[in-house]
């Protein structure tokens, strides 16, 4: 796993208020819920916005940026979604003081042809995930909250910050609104 892609995801949570621990190669993200504040549906792909009405997560991060998510790697390297079986998901529920939480998988991409992407998304819910993000959705959401003129102690959110003030880097809303790859 690319420890350049977990520190990323995690800073992405950390730009929303959550609190974060990683635990082996997952990261574990939690928020306090404000008065009044519940769940809603979010749907099974999440965005920047919608991730907001998570209020805690498992979250696993597939950094192979060369591959896109397809039933047969699924099936090839079951490791991806290990995570969400009943026995793992029980060793962390002390962390979450027993409150529900949700299993979020990210991954590179889906597969563009559409017949090949609904069989991701049903292995993927029949497994027991209950939410997607993709990388790129990650990496333009820390990029957006990220301030030219603002000094940050994470390397990597130095080194976006840099980019992004020689304008190197600028997530437009119409890259943010790509359909998910």
């Amino acid at each position: 796993m690319s420890e350049v892609i977990l520190e990323i995801v995690e800073e992405f949570f950390q730009q929303r208020r959550y609190f974060t621990a990683r635990h082996g190669n997952l990261i574990l993200v939690k928020r306090n819920k404000k008065a009044g504040e519940s769940s809603l549906d979010t749907g099974f792909i999440l965005d920047e916005t919608t991730i907001e009405n998570i209020p805690a997560a498992v979250v696993k991060a597939v950094g192979w940026h060369t591959c896109k998510i397809t039933a047969r790697i699924l099936e090839t390297f079951p490791e991806i979604i290990e995570f969400a079986r009943d026995d793992e998901i029980k060793k962390l529920t002390d962390w979450f003081n027993k409150e529900t939480f949700k299993k979020l998988l990210v991954i590179p991409q889906l597969p563009a042809h559409i017949e090949l992407k609904e069989k991701v998304l049903t292995k993927l819910q029949d497994t027991g995930i209950d939410h997607l993000m993709t990388i790129p959705t990650i990496i333009y959401g820390v990029i957006d909250k990220i301030e030219p003129r603002k000094v940050y102690s994470s390397p990597i959110c130095d080194l976006l910050r840099i980019l992004k003030f020689y304008n190197i880097i600028s997530p437009t809303k119409q890259q943010m609104e790509l359909p998910l790859r």
